[in-house]
């Protein structure tokens, strides 16, 4: 048998590892970066969406370079926080999660800023921290459950970082790690307490101790609220992987993601111009011992690093980094290599930058640039196929699902291509989505998984100061859940009923609970008033005016300033929710309000039908919008803004004297469903 052949049997064995572990539990189904040898950012099988809409989205002050991975209830995404912090987040897939971070890990458990696509694998991720010029790269691992640490393996060294991610395999870990070469660690088998033990065991004792630490924690805090300190993942004992080897320490310079086939191992060793270390090349080791087996050299950085299939493996190569001044720059390479020796398959010079890895199926390897094109060239010989023009430059690689190409742009704009023709089937601008409103870059490739399409952007040159987003991209249409229930008008009754959940108080995106300013809002993040709602809905505000209008009402004006007052006829607000006896109860809306200060209940306000003002969507562009429907406020409290529907009778004179809050014994859970009724007076 020929190394060629032992290496495609292995690949072939590693994908139907996978697939197998994918069937059981897809928390096994990413071992490596964009989830196998390919690069296709899709396991399953699925098709993204036809025709898209934005299911959920996910706002954020930090920067989310690295491109996300998908679990079986949460995906996980690194990223930058404040001052290039590192932060690692399990934010959950589901539409309308009770919170949508399930999980995080922050300074001081992360070290560094994160980049790294995580691996995933046995209910376990594993990642690591630093970019370009930092030193002492941590690789970690956490249940990917719940993000308790289970082990931690310290890499030291100057320009020593792990930007690429780690591959997994039969229980060993390969990773680069910039200046210290390639490292493999034996992840089944840790050092605790100076005993080599074997992980297994050591999971249940740590979970124990967590479980111990937070009970006490919770008992502290019955205690004395204010003294108790929440449980820090320092507190736990810290296992140590075992190494098995290292290679390439000070000679070559390893950022790119590792590959895995069988008994060998990829690695892309790049040359810092700057800092004149590392060297061009393509290496291939024994994932036994980090013995080279064969070494081809490069003329450019091959940051998209390797990607097998079939006999070749194949390398994107750009003359730039992730870096959008240089892009006028950039010139670039796609080569393809004899997985058996190195030799050169063929290689094709490109206009732009290539540093997202390939992505290949059904014999085509597709890869973006930084000229705004895709390309499609035939596997095995580089025959150019076709190519699509976005006109937008790319440092995110493609998705490849189905018989479709899913790419996204650095104005955060998805393109989806036919695989086999390279015709457009669909754009989609994701930062100007009505519920988005961010425009941000995509630096992170996307990925297809049951039949959603993921990706998230950055905003590191400050565009506006908008925040970065996770989103998901699904031919669902928003808010079909269980909020999806239809608005009804009752014209006997003289009344307008929307279904409704209670909101959560605090968001994860901010550090304190903000007090009340409005009854009603869009949810998190679409609404601009989400972390001071008491409920949030999904039908638009001005559907909500036609309502009340049908019931014979006119609207006055809005209020807004510190001497405005709101004008309109007026009308009832109540809330109908299931009491404890499982009966309906209905209730005026005030009485879900209490003031902190006092402790004291509001009394019944009059609630006007104000109607909203009008704002121009495109400043650009003459035509007016119904403002509440892009700022998602129904309802509000004091005349802190006049996109809204209806307003309470309260001036912001009476905003400064109040601090309000829900009033937690009348409330019902948060999450649960309720009615919020709109009732003309007689």
């Amino acid at each position: 048998m020929t190394a060629a052949t032992r290496v495609m049997a292995s690949a072939s064995l590693v994908l139907a590892i996978a697939s197998a572990s994918m069937a059981a539990d897809p928390e096994w189904v990413w071992p490596t970066h964009r989830g196998n040898t390919e690069r296709t950012g899709n396991l399953d099988g699925s098709q993204g969406p036809q025709m898209p809409n934005v299911l959920w989205v996910y706002k954020s002050p930090e920067h989310f370079v690295a491109s996300i991975v998908p679990g079986s209830k949460s995906i996980f995404v690194g990223g930058l926080g404040a001052f290039n912090t590192g932060v690692f987040h399990a934010i959950s897939s589901d539409q309308k999660p009770t919170e949508r971070v399930t999980w995080s890990k922050i300074a001081p458990y992360i070290k560094r800023p994160t980049v790294c696509a995580p691996a995933v694998a046995g209910g376990l991720v594993i990642f690591g921290d630093g970019m370009h010029q930092t030193d002492d790269a941590m690789l970690y691992c956490v249940k990917a459950d719940t993000g308790l640490p289970v082990w931690s393996f310290s890499v030291p060294g100057k320009l020593v970082h792990i930007e690429g991610s780690p591959t997994v395999d039969r229980g060993r870990v390969y990773v680069g790690a910039g200046d210290a070469g390639v490292l493999c660690v034996d992840s089944t088998r840790v050092t605790l307490e100076g005993k080599e033990q074997n992980l297994l065991t050591v999971i249940p004792t740590l979970t124990k101790q967590w479980s111990e630490l937070t009970a006490a924690y919770e008992r502290d805090k019955k205690k004395n609220p204010q003294l108790a300190i929440p449980p820090s993942a320092d507190a736990l004992p810290k296992p140590v992987p075992k190494l098995l080897w290292q290679a390439g320490k000070k000679k070559w310079h390893v950022d790119a993601p590792t590959a895995v086939a069988g008994e060998y191992v990829f690695a892309a060793s790049a040359y810092l111009d700057a800092e004149k270390v590392g060297k061009r090349s393509l290496l291939c080791l024994r994932a036994s011992s980090g013995q080279v087996v064969w070494e081809t050299k490069l003329d450019l950085n091959p940051w998209a690093g390797p990607t097998i299939a079939g006999h070749a493996v194949l390398v994107g190569c750009s003359s730039i980094r992730f870096d959008r001044k240089l892009i006028p720059k950039a010139s670039g390479e796609v080569v393809a290599l004899n997985v058996a020796d190195g030799r050169v398959l063929w290689r094709q010079p490109v206009t732009g930058g290539v540093l997202s890895s390939i992505a290949v199926k059904d014999d085509l390897a597709v890869y973006t640039c930084t000229d705004g094109k895709i390309y499609a060239r035939k596997e095995l010989t580089g025959e150019l196929v076709w190519t699509y023009d976005a006109k937008i430059p790319f440092f995110a690689g493609p998705a490849l699902a189905g018989k479709v190409v899913y790419a996204a742009d650095l104005k955060s704009i998805v393109h989806a291509i036919g695989l086999t023709d390279g015709k457009k089937r669909w754009v989609f601008d994701v930062g100007g989505d009505q519920s988005v409103q961010a425009r941000g870059m995509v630096f992170g490739s996307p990925v297809v998984h049951r039949g959603n399409l993921y990706l998230t952007t950055c905003n590191l040159d400050g565009v506006g100061d908008q925040p970065s987003v996770v989103v998901c991209l699904s031919d669902q249409p928003a808010g079909v859940m269980a909020l999806a229930k239809s608005m009804t008008v009752d014209a006997k009754a003289r009344k307008v009923t929307i279904p409704c959940r209670v909101a959560a108080r605090k968001l994860p995106t901010l550090k304190e609970i903000f007090p009340l300013e409005v009854i009603a809002s869009y949810p998190y993040p679409r609404g601009q008033k989400a972390h001071e709602t008491i409920v949030s809905f999904d039908v638009k505000p001005s559907a909500v005016h036609k309502a009340i209008e049908s019931l014979g009402l006119k609207p006055g004006k809005p209020a807004k300033g510190v001497d405005a007052a709101a004008e309109g006829p007026q009308v009832q607000v109540l809330l109908e929710f299931a009491g404890i006896t499982g009966k309906s109860r209905v209730i005026p809306i005030s009485k879900t309000l209490v003031d902190t200060r006092t402790g004291r209940p509001m009394p019944t306000l009059k609630w006007h039908f104000t109607g909203s003002a009008m704002r121009k969507r495109d400043p650009s562009k003459p035509e007016l919008t119904y403002a509440a429907d892009m700022s998602g406020t129904l309802i509000s409290i004091f005349p802190v803004t006049d996109e809204t529907v209806l307003q309470s009778n309260m001036t912001l004179k009476e905003e400064s004297l109040l601090k309000l809050e829900t009033n937690k014994s009348v409330l019902p859970p948060i999450g649960t469903e309720v009615n919020l009724i709109i009732k003309a007076l007689p």
